[in-house]
């Protein structure tokens, strides 16, 4: 079941250029639109396009070999989120939920420390807490697995057992392994990500965007309308 999402700004700068028009598809973890710290620097940033200093695009989940699925269980993965376009890794500061518990849609899972500070992060799903890969105070790579859900109670301890290969989302792979693109001329040039709204998404399509080329842009801000494959969350 698909529907429409909100997808708010991680920080503050302009829109300097939209790179996949409203109706577009792309893969999460790629760019979308790439933004400008400082008026300025609109041109500079539109000119050089994708590769002029934008983050690093996250390598499509949907390329990696998909794990095998254990006895057919829906075992969904909690990943670490991008809470910017700079942000690389994440430290779990603390974890809301523990292994067994239940969790809905909104829930806060943990906290998460970013290179901008520390944020709550919430389920997109329902299910239950199976097992904490990465336990408080640890570093994960964005997209990669720091926990795995089971939809059903009776299931906790096989997906547990299985692992985060058990049928889990495969995890992005990490921008950090992707070659880091030339700075245009040092001008800070962040890129907007297509998010990954949910543990099973491999791809958005923009419905409508929010903000034009040139609007300036605050944290929490509203900046497009994504197409995911769950339920309406803002995030």
């Amino acid at each position: 079941d698909k529907a429409d999402m909100d997808v708010e700004a991680f920080e503050e700068g302009y829109i300097a250029a939209i790179l996949v028009d409203e109706g577009g598809v792309a893969q999460v973890g790629s760019a979308v639109a790439l933004m400008a710290a400082n008026k300025d620097d609109i041109a500079s940033v539109a000119a050089a396009g994708p590769k002029g200093g934008g983050a690093a695009a996250a390598a499509p989940a949907a390329d990696a070999p998909a794990a095998p699925a254990a006895a057919s269980i829906d075992a969904p993965a909690i990943l670490m989120p991008a809470l910017s376009s700079t942000m690389k890794e994440g430290k779990i500061v603390q974890w809301a939920k523990a292994e067994g518990d239940k969790v809905s849609a909104g829930d806060v899972l943990m906290v998460v420390e970013s290179d901008k500070a520390d944020m709550d992060v919430e389920a997109f799903e329902e299910g239950y807490i199976a097992a904490i890969l990465v336990d408080e105070g640890g570093v994960a790579q964005v997209g990669s697995a720091v926990a795995l859900m089971a939809a059903n109670k009776d299931d906790i301890a096989s997906v547990a057992a299985a692992g985060p290969k058990g049928g889990g989302a495969a995890a992005a792979a990490p921008a950090a392994d992707a070659p880091a693109a030339p700075a245009a001329a040092s001008i800070d040039a962040p890129a907007i990500l297509m998010p990954a709204l949910s543990s099973t998404m491999k791809e958005g399509k923009i419905v409508q965007w929010a903000k034009a080329e040139g609007d300036k842009v605050s944290a929490g801000d509203v900046l497009m309308v994504v197409e995911s494959d769950k339920a309406d969350m803002d995030v």
